[in-house]
């Protein structure tokens, strides 16, 4: 198979298309509504926080007997109508038995988006969104100033009965608590130095 360059794909794409893809561009897209996302490439500042992210929530104590963090990991919505997936910035997800298995949205217990601003927007009304219909008890959203720092932390519980996020925490540190599915504080300072 012969590598084509991102901005050579097709405007839309099946499931089937996508996991043909080689893995340098699969990469750097994401499938929404069998439309292909092109994801710009994130700043180092980005990852480190949410490579950091993860890393914390790891080590606190779970709720659930089993669970895993990963960061940049594509998490299946829905197959249909339209193939919909998502590489959320961290997800925290229940073990899965297969072992190289990816989770799906049924599988994630919390998925968090770190915002630049210039990412703010999709993650505060179309992700939100998404994640919301998809039934993910728990949403964050780590806003980033121009200067990369971390400006607050957004979290978002799902109310089943509308599928829909509230906002039950605005947290500005110096530390995020967690109550649910990890248990225990983060300071945000060790994720932002």
């Amino acid at each position: 198979m012969t590598i084509q360059p991102v901005d050579s794909l097709p405007h839309s794409m099946t499931e089937e298309q996508y996991r043909l893809l080689p893995e340098d561009i699969s990469r750097d897209i994401e499938i929404v509504h069998g439309h292909v996302i092109v994801c710009e490439s994130p700043s180092p500042e980005h990852n480190r926080v949410a490579r950091r992210l993860a890393g914390a929530l790891e080590e606190l104590p779970s709720t659930e007997p089993c669970i895993r963090v990963e960061t940049d990991i594509d998490v299946v919505l829905w197959r249909i109508p339209r193939f919909t997936f998502r590489r959320p910035d961290v997800v925290v997800y229940r073990c899965l038995e297969e072992r190289g298995a990816k989770p799906e949205a049924s599988d994630a217990l919390i998925v968090v988006e770190v915002s630049s601003p210039s990412t703010v927007e999709e993650d505060l009304l179309d992700k939100k969104a998404q994640y919301a219909r998809v039934g993910i008890p728990l949403y964050l959203v780590v806003v980033l100033n121009a200067k990369y720092e971390i400006d607050e932390i957004l979290e978002f519980r799902l109310d089943a009965h509308v599928r829909e996020y509230r906002l039950h925490a605005l947290q500005r540190g110096p530390a995020l608590h967690m109550e649910r599915v990890v248990v225990g504080d983060i300071a945000l300072a060790d994720l932002a130095r």
